[in-house]
């Protein structure tokens, strides 16, 4: 009879048990958001480039996929396995993802053996026990589960932090590999002129035997020689310190050895002129501040629920004797305990209350930093758009001056043969054609850098796999 009671008494407890705990639904989360002081001063323009009527299947990502190339492909799956940041990042959250576990036992009955043995001094009597002793705290308000599902969401967080960890070696990856590449070009690029410059050097030094050409002519050719030689050097070491951040970033030895390929894949796609506003909210950063605010949430709760009464269920099976030489059996004198305890916060001079106010102030802030997160995003993808149509701008300007500067100097070159111009000129528009190349291959690298920021500020769906 008492046995039953017990049972019924025990399992009427656990139906109403967590009565106070509620769960960071969606629209939990949405409300607080919606209380954010930095969210309420932002208002989208109607003709802004995020279109609420897009949906994220729909947009194509073409754009980014100019970009892809065997060798970036292994290089980026080579980073992913043996980066140290992303290695590092791992063991981390293989970290949360016990602590989320260990914080889920706390919901369920403990169970401990205990085994010991005592001496009477006055009478000289020992007494030896053995007993298997289990205690449970009922979840009456939630805080045990406000607390698993509070390591539930930081776990979450770092799953998100450790994504958008990778997203970032990926992007760092393919930004090394696109400046190597636009560093093998310039030495192409500058080699090439070298052996222009020393051609028309020999030419020169024939001239001046036949008397069509002098000694300045030579001087100013040996000049410009010597400073493309200079310039090549300068080059040539900003270019092996690129390989040697590609290797680190793979997770090799950083000797600066590693070979890329000497040209730019060409660009085709056009970026999409109207982007889904619901794409913003893959990014990793965001959804990493999100299951803080779940967690911010829940914490909160465990809060109030700590200055509420808890009620413990204990309970215990053994044997126990005196003067005995052995315990040969755990019936020969078996013991059964069950009891209970309610114990109930009276007077710790506030600190529970304080402790409520810090929660809260902590959601609060935990609020504020999503919507900060949310407005840099919202700058970051408005900076990259802006970035990039310029930049394809001023690719078409900079390749028009380059066609011009080329009909120049072989223009230059006809008239040095009438002797109506000289090797000053020829090389001043020589040195002016180099300075546009130049300079459209650090466009055509800004360019593909560009794409890589927006693809990222846009969530880098499938960038490990770029």
């Amino acid at each position: 009879m008492y046995k039953k009671l017990i049972i019924s008494g025990i399992i009427s407890v656990s139906l109403m048990s967590c009565i106070g705990y509620k769960e960071a639904t969606k629209e939990t989360t949405d409300h607080l958001k919606e209380k954010s002081e930095i969210i309420s001063n932002i208002k989208i323009p109607d003709n802004w480039i995020f279109n609420r009527n897009v949906t994220s299947d729909s947009f194509s990502y073409e754009w980014i996929n100019d970009l892809k190339s065997p060798q970036l492909e292994a290089l980026i799956n080579e980073g992913m396995l043996y980066n140290a940041d992303i290695i590092i990042a791992k063991e981390r959250l293989n970290q949360v993802e016990l602590a989320m576990e260990i914080a889920g036992t706390d919901l369920y009955p403990s169970v401990n053996a205990v085994a010991n043995t005592s001496n009477n001094l006055v009478s000289g009597s020992q007494i030896r026990s053995l007993a298997l002793k289990a205690n449970w705290e009922l979840d009456i308000w939630g805080k045990r589960k406000s607390s698993q599902m509070a390591s539930t969401s930081d776990y979450f967080s770092a799953v998100h932090q450790n994504i958008l960890l990778r997203q970032s070696i990926a992007g760092m990856i393919a930004k090394a590999y696109f400046l190597n590449i636009a560093g093998n070009i310039q030495e192409d690029k500058i080699e090439s002129y070298i052996q222009e410059s020393q051609n028309l050097e020999k030419l020169y030094s024939i001239q001046k035997k036949v008397g069509t050409a002098n000694a300045l002519d030579l001087s100013n050719i040996s000049a410009e020689i010597i400073s493309l030689k200079g310039y090549l050097e300068k080059v040539k070491n900003a270019n092996i310190q690129s390989r040697r951040t590609l290797e680190l970033l793979t997770g090799k030895y950083p000797e600066g050895k590693l070979t890329t390929q000497d040209s730019f894949n060409p660009v085709k796609n056009k970026i999409p002129e109207s982007i889904p506003l619901s794409l913003l909210e893959k990014r990793s950063d965001i959804q990493v501040q999100h299951f803080k605010i779940e967690k911010a949430f829940y914490e909160v709760q465990q809060a109030n629920a700590a200055r509420l009464p808890s009620l413990n269920i204990s309970a215990s099976f053994g044997t126990a004797g005196s003067n005995v030489d052995a315990i040969n059996s755990l019936f020969s004198n078996p013991l059964l305990k069950v009891g209970g305890g309610l114990v109930s916060p009276l007077f710790n001079n506030g600190k529970l209350k304080k402790n409520v106010e810090i929660k809260n102030s902590q959601q609060k802030q935990t609020v504020e930093e999503y919507s900060k997160t949310v407005l840099n995003a919202l700058n970051e993808t408005e900076s990259a758009l802006a970035n990039l149509r310029s930049v394809e701008k001023q690719i078409g300007y900079s390749q028009n001056a380059i066609d011009e500067l080329k009909n120049n100097i072989t223009l230059t070159h006809k008239q040095i043969k009438v002797g109506t111009s000289n090797s000053f000129v020829l090389i001043r528009k020589q040195r002016d054609l180099l300075k546009n190349e130049m300079n459209l291959i650090n466009l055509e690298l800004q360019n593909r850098i560009e794409r890589i920021n927006l693809y990222m500020d846009l969530g880098a769906e499938n960038l490990i796999s770029l």
